[in-house]
C-alpha cells in the first residue's frame, strides 16, 4: 500500500508560520464590526481577536478604578465572558469596547459596594484606596507621587458612581459622551458627577496644598 507523501518538517514550520502572519494581518485588518459579525456566527478565531485587542484597555481601567491587580484580573474574566457570549444583543458593533466597559463597570461597581458594606460591617478592615502614584511616569518626583497617592485615597471615600464617572473621564482620558455610556447614565448625569467628585477632591486637597 502506498503511504501519502509528508511534507518535511521544514515545509511544515513555514507554512504554520505563514498562517500565523496570514491571521496577525487579517486581526489588524478588521475593523471591530466585522470581527463581532463572525463571532456572532461563531468564529472563534474572532472572539480571540477581540479579547487581545481590548484586554489592555479593559485591564488597565479596572485596576485603576479597584486599585488591586487581583480583583480586577477576576472582573475582567467575567467581563469577556459575559461579553462575548452576549454579542447578540449588542446595537452598535462598531462599539464594542464601550460595550465591554460598560460590562466591566458594572462589575466594578458591584464590588466596590460591597466592599463597602462590609468594611461598614466590619468584615473587612477597609476598601482599598487607588494606587495611582503607580501609575505615574518613572521620572515622577516624590512630591508628585505624594500627591497622586493622596488623590487615590480621597477618591475611594467618594461615592462609587462619582469615582467611576471621574476616573474614567480624567484618568482614561474618555470623552464625556463615552463616560455615559459606559456608565449607562444620562449625558448630564455623566457631567454631575464627574463635577460632584472634582468639587469634594478641590475641597479636601485645597488645604493640604496650602498649608507651610
Amino acid at each position: 500500500m502506498n503511504r501519502p507523501a509528508t511534507k518535511p518538517a521544514s515545509e511544515e514550520r513555514s507554512a504554520r508560520t505563514s498562517d500565523n502572519v496570514s491571521e496577525l494581518r487579517a486581526s489588524i485588518e478588521l475593523e471591530d464590526a466585522e470581527l463581532v459579525d463572525r463571532a456572532r456566527r461563531g468564529d472563534r478565531w474572532a472572539e480571540e481577536v477581540l479579547y487581545h485587542r481590548h484586554v489592555s484597555y479593559i485591564m488597565g481601567m479596572v485596576i485603576r478604578c479597584l486599585g488591586s491587580r487581583d480583583d480586577a484580573e477576576d472582573v475582567v474574566q467575567d467581563t469577556f465572558a459575559i461579553g462575548l457570549d452576549r454579542l447578540g444583543s449588542m446595537r452598535q458593533p462598531d462599539t464594542v469596547r464601550s460595550w465591554f466597559a460598560q460590562i466591566a463597570i458594572r462589575l466594578v461597581r458591584r464590588r466596590l459596594r460591597r466592599a463597602k458594606l462590609f468594611a461598614a460591617l466590619r468584615i473587612v478592615s477597609s476598601v482599598d484606596y487607588l494606587c495611582l502614584e503607580a501609575h505615574g511616569t518613572p521620572q515622577a518626583d516624590p512630591e508628585t507621587r505624594a500627591e497622586l497617592a493622596a488623590v487615590g485615597r480621597l477618591l475611594a471615600t467618594l461615592p462609587t458612581d462619582d469615582r467611576i464617572a471621574w476616573m474614567l473621564r480624567h484618568v482614561e482620558g474618555e470623552p464625556l459622551e463615552d463616560v455615559a455610556r459606559i456608565c449607562g447614565c444620562s449625558l448630564a448625569t455623566a457631567k454631575r458627577r464627574i463635577g460632584a467628585a472634582a468639587a469634594r477632591l478641590q475641597s479636601r486637597l485645597e488645604p493640604t496644598c496650602e498649608a507651610p
